[in-house]
């Protein structure tokens, strides 16, 4: 059985992989987020000190970060 913690490591690094390949976060939301079972609702729109940030809220009651170029949670 896979934890929750290992579930979202996984999502992690399954989104950076496809950013990595180029792929935008409109596709990486189709594609990933929107349909795994740790995401619990849409994206946020916020600002940090690199500039915009999108929070993608998570059942662990954390936050998936998209920051332009990397996702990381917070």
């Amino acid at each position: 059985m896979v934890s929750m913690t290992d579930s979202v490591r996984e999502l992690i690094n399954a989104c950076n992989a496809e950013k990595s390949k180029g792929a935008d976060f409109p596709t990486i939301w189709k594609e990933i987020l929107r349909v795994h079972p740790s995401v619990t609702g849409s994206p946020i729109q916020d600002s940090g000190d690199d500039g915009p940030v999108l929070l993608i809220p998570l059942i662990t009651g954390q936050f998936l970060v998209f920051l332009d170029s990397e996702f990381y949670l917070l």
